[in-house]
């Protein structure tokens, strides 16, 4: 019994919080490459955008329009009006989005502030939809 404690102590502690890591997944990886390096967080006077970095592109972005979200704390906001999901790898572009929403557990738009949470979202092509869903743990920038 004495062996297995430690075992279990060291399993939980490595399970951890899955919003703390950066992750990006769903079935539109079966068409489109969501590979990516590192995520940052922007704000602009009009924009605040969540962006999944790969090299010099940026495959997938969350980018909601601050004329019609209001952004007033942690909590879940959907994406709509002209918010959306975006993205462009080597020539391709990530499908259409269709709908989604986004969650902070984290939030304050400081600069240098956490911005911690999670997205998920629909993208669709002529045939079918897909699903585009990822994790965030970053700190904001504000873009003058």
């Amino acid at each position: 019994m004495m062996r297995i404690l430690p075992l279990l102590a060291l399993l939980t502690f490595a399970c951890g919080d899955a919003t703390e890591a950066n992750t990006l997944e769903g079935s539109v990886s079966r068409l489109y490459n969501l590979g990516f390096d590192s995520v940052r967080a922007r704000k602009t006077s009009t924009e605040l955008a969540v962006q999944y970095v790969s090299g010099r592109s940026v495959p997938v972005q969350v980018v909601i329009d601050l004329a019609t979200t209001e952004i007033s704390g942690p909590g879940q906001y959907d994406l709509v009006d002209q918010s959306t999901v975006v993205g462009s790898r080597d020539g391709q572009e990530l499908p259409p989005f269709v709908n989604g929403s986004i969650t902070f557990t984290k939030l304050s738009l400081a600069s240098g502030a956490a911005l911690v949470g999670h997205f998920d979202a629909n993208v669709e092509t002529e045939t079918a939809t897909y699903a585009v869903r990822g994790t965030f743990d970053t700190t904001l920038e504000l873009i003058q």
